[in-house]
Formats: structure tokens, sequence, C-alpha cells
């Protein structure tokens, strides 16, 4: 097992490290070195023959971003892809052939909207997972700093963050570590920006000095100028990212952790290479330093796209297993950016008034929600359960499935946030109001969210779903 001390120093008898000068060479003057690029769609043979062996002191750092805060990919879409479990095994692979292995992650590891049980379990499988850095980005500040102080020491998390202080003017996390591998050290350090995205909350700021993180950058390459390599983790948009690059020099990798999409080839800024595995945690990137056959710097990148295709590693699902099982005792997440009826009712309900409407409904996947969620064995997930079924979580909205059975399923008011008296005279003005007055892509989003539904296109679901096509879905 690897030390996990800041300066963490390579066992004796490894693979002969890299000659120095050499080493520097491939980190440096990428211009002139070898850029290879490889791309694994996933299949675990294809996996099996991108992840062999390297040559004699190389150095391979795997990187991602953007987690989401997801354990196990999801269970119900048709392309289950990304999650802490799939993104371990490809990470066990390396390790297991590669004795040289760095793993950092540019932020947004943990949910935007916190559940404290599932951060424990993230936490608990994140020590296990043995990470060498780990960037902060809004929602992990979302938790607040007394609480990310306090994972750090109970789970052993290295979280680095460069460009935040508190009122007082202390760094609130470190912010760089320097691990020692392949003979040689390897400087990371993390900034994020001082600058709110325009879909993210800027609460976190609150209390708290954000630095320039270019201004962060230029300090922490300073202190690191011993390092053979310098990484930087980059939670900003491509664009603040490559200005980063440009406004610093001697940074030779950075993990850009706000980008819309992966990186297939490296974007070369001056003497730095960027790389960028995207939203949503569905890829891993890898990039090895080596020398080649007649002893040129070699660099290779391999992006490997976490989908079915890539088992799900045991110590995350075991863990897994044992968070669904004890978030049955525990309040259900708050979901309270969503409308909600004054009462819960079910399909059989508006059926006695619209039974063409039911009839059309009830073949379609929304009125088989519960099965398709049972048939991934997530029926007890309770982030599953929000959308798989009916007010799970609030008054008179689903409870389990042997007492409350026909709150299962996305019934009539996942859409038609009304009760059965909205036609009646004398209800009151919320029973009563227009039934279509929510419909539209961001509710639909609530559920079909990019990391659920990442195919979801509105128009072309709601075509499925209309009441004035009834026609069976086709499965």
């Amino acid at each position: 097992m690897r030390n996990r001390n800041v300066q963490a120093e390579s066992k004796p008898g490894r693979s002969a490290p890299l000659s120095r000068g050499l080493f520097r060479i491939s980190l440096v003057a990428l211009g002139t070195a070898a850029v290879a690029v490889a791309l694994v769609a996933g299949c675990e043979s294809e996996v099996e023959r991108l992840i062999r062996p390297a040559v004699a002191g190389s150095l391979t750092i795997l990187f991602s971003s953007d987690n989401q805060g997801v354990l196990v990919s999801c269970g119900c879409t048709s392309v289950p892809t990304g999650g802490l479990a799939k993104r371990q095994t490809i990470i066990d692979k390396y390790r297991r052939v590669r004795p040289n292995v760095l793993v950092v992650d540019a932020g947004n590891m943990f949910p935007d909207h916190p559940n404290a049980l599932k951060v424990k379990y993230l936490a608990m499988i994140l020590e296990r997972a043995k990470y060498d850095a780990m960037g902060l980005g809004e929602q992990e500040f979302d938790m607040g700093v007394p609480k990310l102080q306090s994972m750090a020491g109970e789970y052993k998390l290295p979280f680095i963050c460069a460009n935040v202080r508190d009122a007082a003017g202390n760094p609130v996390v470190p912010p760089h570590v320097v691990r020692q591998t392949a003979g040689r050290r390897v400087g990371i350090f993390a900034v994020i920006s001082d600058q709110a995205p325009p879909d993210a909350p800027s609460e976190w700021r609150k209390s708290l000095k954000v630095e320039s993180p270019i201004e962060a950058a230029k300090r922490e390459v300073h202190d690191l100028a011993d390092c053979d390599l310098i990484v930087a983790l980059s939670h900003q948009s491509r664009q603040r990212t490559e200005e980063l690059a440009k406004q610093v020099p001697g940074i030779h990798v950075v993990v850009c952790g706000q980008d819309e999409a992966p990186l297939r080839q490296p974007l070369k800024v001056g003497e730095t290479m960027i790389v960028a595995t995207g939203p949503l945690g569905h890829v891993l990137g890898a990039v090895t330093y080596s020398l080649g056959a007649g002893g040129s710097p070699e660099v290779k990148m391999a992006l490997s796209d976490l989908t079915a295709k890539v088992s799900d590693a045991g110590m995350v699902t075991d863990l897994y297993g044992k968070y669904i099982k004890q978030a049955k005792g525990e309040p259900p997440p708050e979901w309270a950016h969503l409308p909600v009826p004054v009462a819960y009712e079910t399909a059989e309900d508006c059926a006695k008034c619209h039974e063409a409407e039911y009839k059309q409904w009830s073949p379609t996947r929304h009125a088989n929600a519960y099965a398709t969620l049972k048939k991934a064995g997530r029926e007890q997930d309770p982030e599953c359960l929000l959308c798989h079924t009916m007010g799970y979580g609030r008054e008179g909205g689903f409870n389990a499935i042997d007492t409350t059975p026909r709150l299962a399923n996305v019934t009539c008011q996942a859409c038609h946030i009304v009760t059965s008296k909205h036609g009646v005279k004398g209800a009151s003005p919320e029973a009563k109001q227009d039934p279509h007055k929510f419909i539209n892509a961001r509710l639909c989003m609530t559920c079909h969210g990019l990391m659920e539904s990442p195919h979801f296109d509105f128009y072309a679901y709601k075509a499925k779903i209309a009441h004035n096509a009834p026609k069976a879905e086709k499965k």
C-alpha cells in the first residue's frame, strides 16, 4: 500500500525511474514528444488491451471530475454510464499492472444536494479508493468548510484548494500535495473559479475569500518549483482554464473540471497540456509519461468511457448495498424544488373522469416505473424512489410497495399538479389550478436529468406519453 503522507515516497525495488533530464524533456517539450491518444468505449477486453504494463519508470496520472455523488450508475437507463463503481474498476486495473499511478479529481465529486448519509458513504468509498489529490468544486463547498475539514481528517481525504481562504485568511484545506513516484516528485495543486457559474448558487462564498485562480496558480508554481512535474486541477470553464495555462508558465498538465465535453485530444497551450473528462463523471482519463524504444520521450493519453460494459467494483457495490439498507431507516431526501399537489391521489382516482387518458397511460413506461426500478435491483434506493414513485418522503405520498402500492410508478400528478377535484365547483384554488401549468421541459428534467437520461429530448419523449396519441409505447 502506498504511503498516504503529503510526500509519499516510492518503494525501493520498483521499476527504474526515468532519468531526470529526459523526464523533464518529456514533460516540457511536448511539441517534440510523441503524443498518442487512445479511446476505449468501455468493453472489458478493450480495456485490458489498453491498460498494459508500461515501460520501466513510466508514470501514469488518472484524472476525472464531476462525479455528482453517483456511487453506482443509474440502473433504469438503457445506457448506464458513470459512477464510482465503474471508475474504481478501471483505477484498480491500472494499479495492478503499473507500479507508478497517481489518481486525481478536479471537483464536484459529491452531490449538489448533499444527503448526510450518502456523503458519509461516499467518503468511506473514497478513503478506500486512495486518491492522491481531490480538488474542490462548488458542490463540495456547499457542504460547508467545517464539514470538509472534518471529512478530510476522519476519512483521510486529500482535499486541496489554493485560492479559497477563511475570514482569518487561512487556507480552508491545503493548497497542494506532493507525491513521490517513479523516482520523481509530482506537485499537485487545485483552484476553483472566482466567479460563480450561471447555474450554481454562490452561497458557499459567504465569509470566504476567493482569490484569483491565476494569482494563486503563480504562487503554487513558485512553491512547487523543485518538483519534476506540476499538475493543476482547475475547477473552471475551459476558457478560463486555457487563460490560466497562458498566464502561468511552468504547469505541465491541467485537468479542467468544468468542461462541457471530454477533450478527446489533449489541448496544448504553450508548454502546458490541458485534459478534461467532460460532465457527469462518464469518463476516466489517463496520461502516461515514458521513454520510447529509442530513448525519446513519449506522452500517451487514453480515455475510458464508463459504460455498461465496464463491471462495477465490488468494494463500491458492497458499500452501496449497506447505504441503501441504512437509508431505509433515515428521513427521505429533500426534494423541495418540485411543485407538489395539495394531496396525493392515485391514477385510478383520475380515471373516474379521465378513462381514455388512463387507458393511454397504462401501457407506458411511466405506468411501469416501479417495475423498472425493481428489475434493476434499486427499489430500496431513496434517490431512485423519488422519481419512480409519487410523493416519496412527503405527507400522504408513497411509503412502501406493500402499504401504498397505487402511489408507485409515475402517475398523473407527476405532470398535472392538481387533485381529482380540479374540475369541481367550490374546490380550493390550489386544487382547481390549470392542470397543464407546470408541463414543460424543466419539470420533466427533474427526473430525466443528464445523469439519468443522457439522451433526453423533451419533444421526442413527450410524444410517447401525449394523451392525444393514445398508443402503447414501444418497449
